[in-house]
């Protein structure tokens, strides 16, 4: 019989199936509340949609329970499902309004969305609106008070430009809406004042960026005061995204673990279970567990590193030789597209800890910039704490986990983000520009 939490009232209509407020009290011990609630907002109302239900089912037989590590029963016996994880899920897809699951034993529930808010009846959902987002994930909450939180984002993604593109807004016109970078910071801050009124705590404990080229020092600035561990991609990700079975399971197996374990195990689960053979840098698969409380280390290091490299530009044409040679050594990922139906402004991308190897390689001469370089690859062996990716038959990479712009066709807009804002960085990038030139790379 399933065990219902204290905190929440569930209640049975008929064939439909509701969550009603939750009765939790500020004085309550919070250890009485479940472990985790794993809150799944799937962004599919895009040439997504297919992928987006099967990221439902996933989820689905996931829900079944987890195999016991200690019963001693044959396999088929040990199916143990535990209830100190729940899992709802908020899905827009290429039909009319939202799909609203709770994942439970095998099941997913669909509840009626006008549960989170009565205007959503029978509304086009628009999930490049940051308060769409903001309504679900408050409500889920709330609703399902927990320990820890897991926000998942599944979508698809343009890095600093923005991620969760909707086909269809619900305007007039009928057309794409993404979730800037100042949205989505806006909406986690949402978010997590109502975590904050739930368990008292400051930061959603791991949020999953299931979207290509998230990874980014850029996007990570905007958001570091909301959640503790982040999950991203410095690459484009598979169609599919990340195994969300696996996903929930990393949850189920042992909803006692610390969050960098459990997040860990999601990384390790992206790259693990995919047949797929990189031909490319471009399509390797690549995931990073970023500690987002340490991000602030390596601030320092990039601005100076970046001022040092600033000024030696301007040194000799050796030293533009090198600059070049720096380019061709370090692995760089592109952004450049039509995505879900947008077209995408050029924008590379340095993998940091690839660019860091080069500086070093070839400056090896130059001390302030070695310092510099070493300075800021510890702060990143900080913030990075799992990295994984998928090597090239040809040779063996060597990814640090995040990457920073480097070029791009929309440096007016870059200079607008807070990272360009308050760091260096941005300076170094214009005189790159200005040297090497910024649509193409110079070196090959």
């Amino acid at each position: 019989m399933r065990r219902f939490a204290p905190q929440v009232v569930f209640c049975l209509l008929s064939t439909a199936y509701c969550l009603l407020p939750t009765a939790y009290c500020h004085g309550q011990d919070t250890k009485t509340l479940p472990k985790w609630t794993c809150i799944v907002y799937l962004a599919g109302d895009n040439f997504l949609d297919w992928f987006t239900q099967q990221n439902l089912e996933e989820l689905k037989e996931a829900g079944r329970g987890v195999l016991s590590a200690t019963a001693d029963l044959p396999k088929a016996r040990q199916y143990a499902p535990t209830y100190d994880v729940r899992t709802v899920v908020l899905a827009d897809k290429m039909d009319k309004g939202g799909h609203l699951y709770e994942v439970r034993n095998g099941y997913l529930l669909e509840l009626p969305v006008e549960d989170i808010n009565p205007s959503w009846k029978n509304k086009e959902l628009n999930t490049g609106d940051p308060q769409t987002l903001i309504t679900f994930a408050a409500w889920a909450v709330e609703n399902l008070p927990a320990q820890n939180y897991l926000l998942l984002l599944g979508g698809y993604g343009e890095g600093w430009m923005g991620m969760l593109h909707d086909l269809n807004d619900g305007s007039a016109s009928g057309g794409v809406d993404v979730l800037s970078l100042p949205e989505l910071e806006e909406a986690l801050g949402s978010i997590v004042r109502a975590i904050k009124r739930v368990n008292g705590k400051d930061r959603i404990d791991i949020l999953g960026l299931d979207a290509c080229y998230m990874a980014m020092v850029e996007v990570l600035f905007s958001i570091k005061d909301y959640a503790h561990y982040v999950i991203a991609s410095e690459n484009e990700e598979a169609l599919d995204g990340w195994p969300y079975g696996d996903v929930l399971r990393a949850f189920l197996e042992d909803p006692s673990k610390p969050a960098p374990q459990i997040a860990s195990r999601i990384a390790d689960a992206y790259v693990d279970t995919t047949s797929y053979l990189p031909t490319k840098l471009d399509n390797i698969l690549t995931v990073a567990v970023i500690d987002l409380t340490a991000l602030t280390e390596i601030m320092p290091p990039l601005g100076e590193l970046a001022l040092t490299l600033k000024s030696a530009f301007g040194g000799s044409p050796q030293a533009v030789k090198r600059f070049k040679e720096v380019d061709t050594l370090t692995d760089s990922f592109t952004v450049s597209a039509h995505i879900a139906g947008r077209y995408i402004p050029y924008s590379m991308h340095y993998d940091l800890g690839s660019f860091l190897n080069a500086l070093r390689l070839k400056f090896r001469d130059n001390q302030a910039v070695s310092k510099k370089a070493i300075e800021l690859q510890k702060a990143l062996k900080k913030v990075v704490i799992r990295e994984r990716h998928q090597d090239l038959t040809e040779r063996k990479l060597h990814l640090g986990g995040l990457t920073l712009f480097s070029m791009g066709a929309e440096l007016e807009g870059y200079k607008e983000l807070p990272f360009a804002r308050n760091n260096p960085w941005y300076a170094f990038v214009e005189e790159r520009v200005s040297t090497l030139g910024g649509l193409e790379k110079t070196a090959k």
